[in-house]
């Protein structure tokens, strides 16, 4: 009975410890997202500079548009002066996450738990270094957290009825706990017997179980890990009487019972899988098997594996989905049956992978595959993936049609196990790999925590886009466009901005390439046309200074007879010359090389001039330069950013190349914009090789109306 009680036991907490794992690997996704969320923004042109006021100007203009977990977001200079995105300028000396060690082998770093002069609680703080070129630190771009986050995030922890998650810094300093008041908090036990197992203690440790007292004096079984990277440790208490009433009730009549059950279930398994392949061999049944690759049907797959998902609540699983780069595009210039050989091997090397780590795989619809494996942890998991998919290649690559998988990957923890089915596992990992569809370098994406935002945001968005045209929630700003010759201003391209009265601005990342994919962009072109034509027929009336506006014409736009009634339509109903308007079409747009110069040659006869916009970043620029009639090639602010070290200067043989394309265009009679301009460095340049025209941040950020009618009188001819 005692041995059998032991083993109980034994198992119990290696299945806690497990799980807390799995919980600290969770929490360092979780910091990881914060950084990528606040990497997203580095810019590190700017930060070369070290014009701290610029770099202050930037931090306000863009907090409008910060996930809403940032506190508030800094940059910290070589002297440790922080100058924060509300106006604050505050000394920093002292603080960690200004110590230039913390980042010799980090990309980033994460603080301990501090009560910050600008904020009401406590919080953390996450910071990216920059380094110049003899790798001393720079400055460094921050964000600040309420430590609320955490408690969000540690909210979802369920391993018993009773049981107390704590949280901790390097210090042994609380970020959660359930008693409130010991946030920012050493503990260390009133009991004599367990004074020496501080929290402070075990901030020093990194993984186990150890027996202490927690704040209500009760004895506990502490379970803890050190998070990855941070180094602060996530610990979960339960009561020691807790369990022994759980020991208490186990007898040895009750085990014998689960092993001849589960002994049972198992001989009922190898039946049933024996009866199923004898069924499949004479053709008996049809649902269960894929005939092409031998390999569970995708209908089946769900089966089982949601049978897992129930059989096994405290299990986690990894569940991926495979395809092929381009499979319609193979099949149609390979054939069927080439296709039919390329599924055939791609489905045997994944299942060769899957049977060692004893896996479920199933072929879906044409090339997708869907694994689902048990896994003890995440970051376990990937490891192991990344090394089966470098060897994965190595073998396709010897394949005699070359092809190019790609993974979408999503986790089931055990908390999710009444609400996940393995239909939403695979929708999960659908969407992932669908982010890195446009991608050739990343070979997989991970479902997370900033996918589902993601999701929930683009529901959001689509819901609410038809209202919020209606009720005039998208704006209008202009960025100016300067000649260089003399750095006045010539003209502008009207951006658009959305908003909401839920959500606050935001930007045309968030909600342009939505709109392309469900059609709503062109919807939104010809609003955004009509508030521009009303600008400057309002400039116009008031004999105020006027300079022509470029507007944007999406991709969508693929009927130029369809564009031309439309545009003109509007255009009429305002008073205004055609030449104070240009018309920006985009050089990857869908439309062939044919129906882009039909629509040029129709905005030429009106009287419009036309730009190519984001030259430079399509795959036939060239080609594009002599077909298509437009008078600007604009660059593409990523062309410029390319070719410049982090000091801002511009190396050699990019200097060559970009001055030979605007010789070219020089030759073929256009004019040239850059986009992007943001250094002193780079306009210097651009004058060099003879760019006509700029726009970017060193001359004006995108401005409203009026601010933009007071710059053309500051800085108009």
């Amino acid at each position: 009975m005692n041995k059998a009680l032991y083993s109980a036991e034994k198992k119990y907490f290696e299945c806690c410890s497990e799980t807390v794992e799995g919980y600290s690997e969770a929490l360092y996704f979780y910091l990881e997202n914060y950084h990528t969320a606040l990497k997203s923004i580095y810019d590190p042109l700017l930060f070369s500079t070290g014009d701290t006021a610029r770099i202050q100007d930037w931090l306000i203009s863009n907090a409008p548009f910060m996930p809403e977990d940032f506190a508030t977001f800094f940059y910290v200079d070589e002297k440790k002066t922080g100058y924060f995105s509300d106006g604050n300028i505050v000394g920093l000396e002292g603080r960690n996450y200004v110590d230039a060690s913390n980042y010799i082998d980090s990309d980033f770093f994460v603080s301990n738990i501090m009560y910050s002069k600008l904020s009401s609680s406590p919080v953390f703080v996450i910071g990216i270094p920059y380094f110049d070129d003899n790798h001393s630190l720079k400055g460094i771009l921050c964000a600040a957290f309420k430590i609320e986050v955490m408690q969000k995030i540690t909210d979802a922890i369920t391993l018993s009825e009773k049981q107390y998650v704590y949280l901790q810094d390097r210090t042994g300093r609380f970020l959660v706990h359930p008693d409130k008041s010991y946030l920012g908090e050493v503990f260390v036990p009133d009991d004599e017997y367990y004074k020496a197992i501080s929290s402070e203690f075990i901030s020093s440790q990194i993984q186990g179980k150890i027996e202490t007292v927690n704040e209500n004096n009760e004895v506990v079984n502490l379970i803890y890990n050190r998070v990855k990277l941070c180094e602060w440790i996530l610990a979960i208490a339960f009561p020691k009487v807790e369990l022994e009433q759980i020991y208490r009730q186990q007898n040895s009549t009750k085990i014998t019972i689960i092993l001849i059950s589960v002994l049972s279930l198992g001989i009922f398994v190898f039946l049933e899988m024996a009866l199923l392949d004898y069924f499949y061999k004479n053709q008996l049944v049809n649902a269960v098997y894929d005939p092409l690759t031998n390999l569970y049907s995708r209908q089946f797959f769900e089966k089982i594996a949601d049978r897992q998902l129930k059989k096994n609540p405290r299990v986690k699983f990894m569940l991926i989905e495979a395809d092929i780069r381009g499979f319609k595009f193979i099949n149609q210039n390979y054939g069927e049956e080439n296709a039919d050989r390329m599924i055939f091997y791609f489905s045997t090397l994944l299942n060769k992978s899957v049977q060692s780590y004893k896996g479920l795989i199933c072929r879906g619809y044409a090339d997708h595959f869907y694994i689902m494996l048990e896994i003890r942890n995440v970051y376990k998991a990937m490891s192991q993936f990344r090394k089966k998919l470098e060897k994965l290649n190595d073998l396709i690559k010897t394949y005699e049609i070359p092809f190019f998988p790609k993974f979408g990957i999503t986790f089931f923890r055990p908390e999710q196990k009444r609400t996940v089915s393995v239909k939403e596992l695979i929708g999960q990992a659908s969407f992932a790999k669908s982010t890195i569809k446009d991608n050739m370098i990343l070979p997989y994406a991970i479902y997370n925590s900033r996918l589902l935002d993601k999701v929930n945001e683009e529901h959001y968005i689509e819901a609410t886009m038809e209202k919020a045209l209606e009720n005039g929630e998208f704006f209008v700003m202009y960025q100016p466009k300067i000649l260089l010759a003399d750095d006045k201003i010539v003209g502008g391209e009207a951006l658009v901005r959305w908003k909401t009265n839920d959500i606050g601005v935001l930007t045309p990342d968030k909600f342009i390439p939505l709109f392309e994919r469900n059609g709503f962009i062109t919807k939104l072109d010809f609003y955004v046309y009509e508030q521009v034509f009303k600008f400057i027929s309002r400039l116009l009336k008031e004999n105020q200074p006027v300079v022509p506006i470029s507007v944007n014409m999406s991709r969508n736009h693929n009927k130029p007879d369809k564009f031309m009634h439309d545009f003109m339509e509007l255009f009429n109903k305002y008073d205004i010359p055609p030449e104070y308007i240009q018309v920006e079409i985009i050089e990857r747009s869908v439309m062939d090389s044919g129906t882009l110069c039909e629509i040029t040659d129709r905005l030429h006869e009106k009287g419009f001039s036309v730009a190519m916009d984001d030259f430079g970043s399509g795959e036939s620029s060239l080609n594009m330069l002599t077909k298509v009639p437009v008078d600007v090639l604009k660059f593409d602010r990523y062309f410029l950013l390319s070719t410049m070290n982090e000091k801002g200067a511009v190396d050699e043989k990019s200097a060559r190349f970009m001055s030979s394309l605007i010789e070219l265009s020089r030759n073929l009679e256009k004019q040239t914009v850059f986009e992007g301009v943001e250094t002193e460095e780079q306009r210097d340049f651009l004058k060099k090789i003879r760019c006509d025209q700029v726009q970017g941040y060193f001359y004006s950020k995108p401005l409203l109306e009026n601010e933009f009618l007071d710059f053309i009188k500051e800085h108009g001819k």
